[in-house]
């Protein structure tokens, strides 16, 4: 997939002046910014009450090792203004490069392109540091610990080119573990099993979790040594986990005419099960999207996912929520994959009692029984799968969840015209009122189904998944799309 220009207000030439005009003037929109603004706030009721820097009290304390877990505030004022805007240069014409993995901290933003992750200090925009691997990072987690540590899955193999352009790797057979701020390898294993299927890593408090084709370990945060380890059995193998507050697994049995799945909750300091859930025969895929409570996606004899399925602390089904591809945007992947990523279903966010995933977008012109509106953000309660609550876009400008913060849901509308601002906001589930967090301009951009979405530290980040070259050689002199991040002008 080719991914377009940045929004064509900002350019390579215009950069650096941007950066350094950024704290003075809008970002795309103009001197008609400031009174969309108030016309916003008018609108939207700014009723959320965040203090201090982001951070919760009680995540303020937390220990280094724990999985990081922000509360924003609400900004001084909502005018966005340029954090980070990268290109990706060097990819040749017919290369499709994987780009997987996107974190932000407090002062640095970092991001995976084929073999090399690479930190930009946020407002400045400038390069901070440059991690190089022999191989293809092939799998990232999208968790980072409290003082801004994450995990890598990469191959210790030298990436080359294939006749056909794509990119050739080795097996994913190395963890690495890496300070987002610094980008100081803080240290590197070999899995105990060269595989080509791409491994998977996550991250729960103190320990990384690695899983390939049917087998997984876990590693301490702090060196690196091997805590655990599963080997296929005959039968069933590990496929995958979900990490975070707890750690989950899905365990795969069988071949591809008799596959069955269970998930385990499972001890993150011997890997041994806690309780298990056994999917129901049939089903042809199994995804993690929440391991505290427990979100699983499944495709139920089908390709794609097809259902949201929650379970009780002990492994007990709870409820199922359907989620046809025709109504709603999961980012659960495009097809089966059951040697792909595990820990997914990106637009789809859980919280203690319900979770969150919106409609796929309307014409503007369709009328819906909430009356004209882009799409919906649709709640639904984990106790019983029954909707409990729809949060409406405006007409033009579908809405869609991006994370928790605290007890309120953090969503992105985006704008398809230069004169409307894209923007991030907060919703209170209970009452349906909104906080106004960030106007921008994403015009030219993706759209939401193809970007890998963070907001942290009252900023947010947008950046592509994978590049594809130019069709042509006569093409390559302008770099592709990468990032663009905003924060608050104020």
């Amino acid at each position: 997939m080719s991914f377009g220009p940045p929004p064509s207000v900002y350019t390579e030439s215009t950069l650096a002046a941007e950066s350094r005009r950024k704290r003075r003037r809008l970002l795309a929109l103009g001197a008609t910014t400031t009174a969309l603004a108030l016309l916003f706030a008018g609108i939207w009721v700014m009723s959320y009450d965040g203090t201090g820097d982001g951070r919760s009290p009680a995540a303020a304390s937390r220990a280094p090792d724990d999985i990081r877990e922000t509360t924003e505030r609400r900004p001084t004022t909502p005018e966005g203004v340029i954090a980070i805007q990268r290109r990706a240069e060097g990819i040749e014409a017919g290369q499709n490069i994987k780009a997987t993995g996107t974190w932000a901290t407090g002062r640095t933003f970092a991001k995976t392109v084929g073999n090399r992750i690479t930190g930009y200090r946020i407002s400045t925009n400038r390069q901070a540091w440059k991690l190089t691997f022999p191989g293809s990072v092939c799998a990232a987690t999208p968790h980072t610990t409290v003082d801004g540590r994450t995990a890598v899955a990469f191959s210790s193999e030298h990436t080359r080119t294939d006749p056909s352009g794509g990119t050739m790797s080795g097996p994913c057979d190395r963890i690495a573990m890496f300070d987002i701020d610094t980008g100081k390898r803080l240290w590197h294993v070999e899995l105990p099993e060269k595989r080509l299927v791409p491994a998977r890593v996550t991250m729960t408090r103190g320990k990384v979790v690695a899983a390939w084709e049917d087998g997984s370990a876990a590693y301490a945060m702090t060196n690196g040594k091997r805590l655990w380890s599963h080997t296929a059995g005959s039968v069933c193998g590990d496929s995958g986990y979900s990490g975070g507050k707890a750690l989950v697994r899905v365990v795969k049995c069988g071949n591809a005419d008799n596959r069955r799945f269970r998930v385990e909750g499972t001890d993150p300091g011997t890997g041994k099960p806690l309780w298990t859930y056994a999917v129901a025969p049939g089903v042809q895929d199994v995804r993690l999207i929440s391991s505290s409570p427990v979100v699983i996606a499944v495709a139920a004899g089908d390709l794609v996912i097809t259902d949201l399925i929650s379970l009780g602390d002990q492994g007990e089904f709870r409820a199922t929520v359907s989620v046809p591809v025709q109504t709603y945007v999961t980012k659960c992947g495009d097809g089966i994959d059951v040697t792909g990523p595990i820990e997914t279903c990106d637009a789809v966010v859980v919280d203690e009692r319900k979770l969150y995933v919106a409609t796929q977008a309307r014409d503007s012109g369709t009328v819906s029984a909430h009356g004209q509106v882009a799409n919906e953000i649709v709640a639904f309660d984990l106790a019983t799968g029954k909707s409990v609550g729809k949060f409406d876009a405006r007409v033009g400008r579908p809405m869609y969840p991006v994370r928790m913060s605290g007890d309120r849901l953090i969503a992105v509308r985006e704008s398809t015209s230069a004169h409307t601002p894209s923007a991030a906001v907060s919703i209170d589930p209970r009452s349906g009122k909104e906080t106004l967090l960030l106007l921008y301009g994403t015009v030219g951009m993706l759209p939401f189904e193809y970007l890998d979405v963070r907001y942290e530290h009252g900023r947010v980040f947008f950046a592509a998944t994978s590049l594809a070259g130019p069709v042509s050689e006569d093409d390559e002199g302008e770099g592709l799309w990468l990032a663009d991040g905003f924060e608050t002008g104020g």
